[in-house]
């Protein structure tokens, strides 16, 4: 993230701002953005007690630790960078009404959290192992994926979630991509992979086979071999120790029908193989 290059001070030293035109941000120690926002003169913005989300910042930053983030732009490029910015951070608070204090968690922490404790709820379909942290990888961009694997009974939680009406910085976090997982092209259709996107990392939600769980789940001896309990966000979750089972498992990479353009559909476990390579094992907590 870009803001990351800017000058920048503590919250509790913001007198210290420069007296010129510029764009801000509000970040916390998570390197979450909890506010952008724009000022004819940076210095006295911050430097009282009157901007109207000081009240907010300044009961959390105890525990926060807020850092203001700036640079300097010209008084005629103001609107237009806010903008900008806002649009391309997602911050919760721009447009919001003020409240008296911040939630203890961003929106999108919060309901990312929410689906890792119903995806480990047991089910009577599924009373052992309902999902399963795969692992994580760096992506082309150098952001840390962590790959989730869940059965298709759940897709519908994922696809509630990525339609809530009340939630739109939610909306906003969950995104689509394609990729034919190095294979050609003209032969193979892509898989769809569904990703939920926090500033500090990003969520991969893939359907496994039956049979994945099944083995699980049937299996006392394989959980202990492969399986561990882990924290992310402060979430119980199951975890693999061990990516041998996808090898020992050979799940099928793709289908036995051809799709409407002639070309062989793919299953997640393609996608799943395609990865191995970069995965590693969630050894620690994430908070």
């Amino acid at each position: 993230m870009n803001w990351k290059d800017w000058s920048n001070v503590t919250f509790s030293e913001r007198y210290h701002l420069p007296e010129r035109s510029g764009i801000y941000v509000i970040v916390d120690i998570n390197d979450y953005v909890w506010y952008v926002g724009q000022a004819t003169n940076l210095k006295n913005r911050w430097a009282s007690r009157t901007h109207h989300r000081y009240p907010q910042l300044i009961r959390s930053n105890r525990k926060l630790r807020h850092r203001i983030y700036w640079q300097e732009v010209p008084l005629n490029c103001l609107n237009e960078r806010e903008k900008y910015y806002i649009n391309l951070f997602q911050p919760e608070l721009n447009g919001c009404k003020v409240k008296r204090y911040l939630p203890k968690q961003p929106q999108i922490e919060r309901e990312i959290k929410r689906l890792l404790k119903v995806l480990n709820k047991p089910t009577m379909l599924f009373p052992v192992i309902r999902s399963v942290v795969a692992g994580e990888y760096k992506d082309e961009e150098g952001i840390t994926c962590i790959l989730v694997i869940i059965n298709i009974n759940d897709e519908q939680i994922i696809s509630n979630s990525t339609r809530k009406r009340y939630a739109n910085e939610v909306k906003k976090a969950w995104d689509y991509y394609k990729t034919y997982c190095g294979k050609d092209e003209q032969q193979y259709s892509q898989v769809w992979v569904t990703t939920y996107n926090l500033n500090i990392c990003k969520f991969e939600f893939v359907i496994a086979d039956w049979e994945f769980f099944q083995y699980l789940e049937d299996n006392a001896d394989a959980r202990t071999q492969y399986l561990e309990e882990v924290e992310i966000f402060s979430e119980k979750v199951k975890a693999l120790k061990n990516l041998d089972i996808f090898e020992k498992l050979s799940l099928k990479e793709e289908y036995s029908y051809i799709n409407y353009d002639g070309k062989k559909s793919l299953t997640t476990a393609a996608y799943i193989r395609y990865r191995r390579p970069l995965l590693n094992c969630i050894t620690a907590i994430i908070s």
